[in-house]
């Protein structure tokens, strides 16, 4: 199982991901859809450590 920090770099690494694949236009629905929810995620895994 992963640590807090680990899946937090994950969730990142995720995120620069996603933004690398982000085209300049035309950006579709999925896109930003896997972008929220892994924003989401990674805000709240921060929660979770700084509690």
């Amino acid at each position: 199982m992963e640590s807090l920090d680990e899946r937090i770099a994950v969730v990142k690494s995720k995120i620069e991901d996603v933004k690398k694949r982000w085209p300049f236009h035309s950006v579709k629905p999925a896109q930003v859809q896997e972008l929220e929810e892994l924003e989401s995620e990674l805000e709240e895994l921060q929660k979770q450590k700084n509690k």
